[in-house]
């Protein structure tokens, strides 16, 4: 039995980089400055993730995430559209990838009707928004002809995971027996040092009590 959209507590992950806002080594440094970068989408580092991708992919790295049977929906912005050009790295990573053929096929699908503070910009993560506020703020705008078999939510950076998670059931409701997977550039490794930027994992991201969390 397909569970309710509202039940749904789960949502795996994949993930290509690691980032530490925090860290001071030289890894840490360059992971932040590269994380503006892609924010900022400078062409020259989302051509680079598509191709980083497509060798993670080709080696064996993210088969549930991409193919020629997945659907590549971008996470919408923290608000509603006022200017045709505003930055939306979420869409570029996910034409970048189409580009490459690393999936059958595009779709705006989500946008936002109402605004939702920036996580970017808060610190603490209670003051972040969670998946409800997500869920909530967020609708299904493009009609598809059929539920499509697969569908994975890409985006720049995911840190609690409470915006994909939130994405994730606003799919299920509109599509509730679509396998619903979520794909990042780069997972936040916050208070700690990393050593590289390049780490390809698969983890899921879940609520306990309420909370979004993240593994790994």
């Amino acid at each position: 039995m397909v569970p309710s959209p509202r039940s749904l507590s789960e949502v795996r992950f994949g993930a290509l980089l690691t980032y530490s806002p925090d860290g001071t080594s030289e890894a840490s440094r360059k992971s932040v400055r590269a994380v503006a970068d892609i924010k900022n989408c400078l062409p020259a580092h989302i051509l680079r993730i598509g191709e980083r991708f497509e060798e993670a992919f080709r080696g064996g790295m993210f088969g549930d995430f991409l193919g020629d049977n997945v659907l590549l929906v971008p996470v919408p912005r923290s608000a509603p559209f006022k200017t045709k050009d505003a930055a939306w790295p979420a869409l570029e990573i996910r034409n970048a990838l189409a580009t490459r053929r690393l999936c059958a096929g595009v779709n705006w699908l989500l946008e936002r009707h109402t605004a939702v503070k920036k996580s970017a910009w808060l610190r603490k993560g209670a003051e972040r928004p969670g998946p409800d506020q997500h869920e909530a703020t967020i609708r299904c705008a493009s009609v598809l002809a059929q539920s499509p078999p697969r569908i994975t939510i890409v985006d720049d950076v995911v840190t609690r995971g409470a915006t994909l998670l939130g994405c994730a059931r606003v799919i299920t409701t509109r599509f509730p027996n679509c396998e619903v997977r979520a794909l990042a550039v780069v997972r936040t490794m916050s208070k700690r040092e990393i050593t590289a930027m390049l780490q390809p994992i698969e983890g899921r991201i879940w609520l306990q009590n309420g909370v979004p969390h993240r593994e790994p």
